[in-house]
């Protein structure tokens, strides 16, 4: 009985370093993706910067109507009035929504939008550190693959998943979260907050993790 014991725990630990090396060939794979992608987003923001002022000048105008029908709710569709001028005197962008009332007692919302003269000094730096905001994101994302790498290799080597080492690569792990979920809650909106709830849900399953290995050490050295 004994021995079959031993055999089953055996068997469960294998489960376990099995799980670590096919995790750790998984995230290598995305380490390598994420320093090629953020690599890419340097060399991208760096071209931008070098652009002549003249590469790229952008103009156009656009007018439109929205009508909205009385027989649906006030608050079905609301578009908010704006008059907003970008530019000196509003000569670069204009954006105006002004609402009004036809014969039928429909709402028309008029649309002007109208871009003149934005150069290539505005969109390069637009473009530069969309690239760059991009790169940080992956900057960050690298880190936590190369914590979760330490984790699986801890993991793929390990006697027992409640061993100090793969405890403490566990929390290690837990803790690299906090960057990104700072990351999305400034960058973001709702997306920001379901990642901070996700990564506090982690981080608290990390540690019930770590109290039961508390009481499993303290249960073998009562045997």
């Amino acid at each position: 009985m004994v021995n079959a014991t031993v055999s089953n725990k055996d068997k469960n630990v294998e489960k376990v370093n099995t799980l670590g090396k096919v995790s750790g060939i998984m995230l290598n794979i995305a380490l390598t993706a994420l320093i090629i992608g953020m690599v890419t987003c340097i060399v991208m923001s760096i071209y931008f910067c070098t652009l002549p002022k003249d590469a790229v000048a952008l103009k156009g105008d656009f007018k439109g109507s929205v009508t909205v029908s009385h027989e649906l709710p006030e608050k079905f569709i609301v578009i908010n009035e704006e008059d907003v001028e970008v530019g000196k005197e509003g000569r670069q962008l204009k954006y105006s929504v002004t609402e009004n009332r036809d014969e039928d007692n429909n709402k028309v919302y008029d649309i002007s939008f109208l871009l003149d003269k934005l150069t290539g000094t505005e969109l390069k730096l637009v473009a530069a550190g969309a690239m760059a905001l991009i790169a940080l994101s992956l900057l960050i994302l690298s880190i936590i693959v190369i914590f979760g790498k330490k984790l699986a290799k801890a993991l793929a080597t390990c006697d027992s998943p409640f061993e100090d080492n793969v405890l403490k690569k566990m929390k290690s792990f837990g803790f690299s979260l906090i960057p990104w979920a700072l990351y999305k809650l400034i960058v973001g909106n709702l997306g920001g907050i379901t990642t901070v709830i996700f990564v506090l849900i982690v981080l608290l399953f990390i540690s019930v993790f770590n109290y039961g290995a508390k009481l499993q050490r303290e249960s073998d050295e009562t045997l």
